[in-house]
């Protein structure tokens, strides 16, 4: 299979894998998101047949694989997708290429830092900035610390919203922090993201954290 993709480090330990076209991506990255951040927990953090895991996102979905139009970024620490492809089975291309990947962005990256890789459309696109803005929380100190004061700040019902928000969409616990500052910083403005809390708050939080996020 020949799978058309570009790897630019982005950032510092950053590295974005570039596809356009939207049904490979989404499937190029399934395994690996999907074991970084299911809110399955037979798939979160286990070694699962890409088979398993299409049928049961089916069936949640009115027996239907929408999972590539549903997901268009994404994103992962790279020593969790690493693990990942270290040993599971290779299943499908999509497998193989993403190993490819694992494998020549392990030679680019720097051993002593954090490395993050983030999977796009190109390289000016709101979902690029979007994950770009997970791949700072996740290597960058300084800008997490400065991302987490504005959104300790925020009103607690506020907060609350954006997290039972975010669970609908689909994600878990253990990265609401992370999507609210990505979310805010680039599609303030999502419906699904925003419903419940007044447009004013979020443009107005929008303006704190993109003023951050300008400056890396």
């Amino acid at each position: 299979m020949k799978l058309k993709y570009k790897i630019k480090e982005v950032k510092p330990n950053i590295f974005a894998v570039i596809v356009k076209d939207n049904y490979d991506r989404a499937m190029l990255f399934c395994r690996g998101q999907e074991y970084y951040e299911s809110p399955n927990k037979k798939f979160r953090g286990k070694y699962f047949s890409i088979w398993d895991y299409i049928e049961w996102y089916s069936r949640e979905h009115g027996d239907v694989f929408t999972y590539t139009f549903d997901w268009g970024g994404f994103n992962i620490p790279f020593d969790v997708i690493d693990k990942c492809y270290s040993s599971c089975e290779m299943e499908t291309p999509y497998d193989d290429v993403m190993y490819e990947i694992v494998c020549e962005i392990e030679r680019k990256k720097d051993d002593k830092k954090k490395a993050y890789i983030i999977g796009a459309d190109s390289l000016e696109s709101d979902t690029f900035e979007h994950e770009t803005c997970h791949g700072l929380y996740y290597t960058n100190k300084e800008y997490k610390a400065l991302v987490d004061e504005i959104t300790i700040a925020i009103p607690i019902k506020d907060y609350l919203t954006f997290r039972n928000n975010l669970k609908n969409m689909g994600y878990t616990d253990s990265v609401m922090n992370d999507e609210i500052q990505a979310y805010l910083t680039t599609n303030w403005d999502y419906k699904k993201f925003m419903n419940g809390v007044d447009k004013k708050v979020c443009k107005e939080l929008h303006k704190q954290y993109n003023n951050i996020f300008s400056k890396f």
